[in-house]
């Protein structure tokens, strides 16, 4: 999948530890799904919006907005590529062991099976891939695990 291209994962230091509404995250601390803005085509400052208390790590360029939560326990990085610059790529990283978890809510939520891909490495890593449509586009989903890091990615296949 071609959508796999460079992808940002820087971590910042922000905000206290007393935070009770950390999105990404339920107030017991139990890593929970994160439903990014999936509008495909939409501008930068239509997510912008979407992320309104998201903390903006980094967003000087055209092509991709970085957001952290307040924990530092989720990121999402929203890329805008193609000619119109719009919303063509979502990648979640999750700080977490639950891949399973994450896995099931994706294929719960958008009515999909995510595909095993190989056998585990022998880093605990694990790689889940497939098809599906979310709004009105078809996209691909690859999530990818090790043994406390969950990363998902959505892409408008070529």
């Amino acid at each position: 999948m071609a959508l796999m291209g460079c992808v940002c994962t820087t971590f910042t230091a922000c905000g206290g530890d007393d935070d009770d509404n950390v999105p990404g995250q339920d107030v017991s601390g139990t890593m929970k799904y994160f439903e990014p803005c999936f509008d495909w085509g939409a501008n930068a400052g239509h997510v912008k919006a979407y992320m309104s208390g998201w903390e903006l790590v980094e967003g000087s360029n055209d092509y991709a907005l970085l957001y952290t939560n307040n924990k530092n326990t989720v990121t999402v990085e929203y890329g805008f590529f193609g000619g119109n610059k719009g919303l063509s790529m979502v990648v979640v990283d999750y700080i977490t062991a639950n891949a399973n978890y994450i896995k099931s809510e994706i294929e719960r939520r958008y009515n999909m099976t995510l595909a095993k891909d190989g056998e585990e490495s022998q880093n605990g890593e694990t790689t889940y891939y497939g098809y599906g449509v979310i709004g009105d586009r078809t996209i691909a989903v690859l999530v990818h695990s090790t043994s406390d890091t969950v990363r998902v990615i959505y892409g408008i296949p070529d």
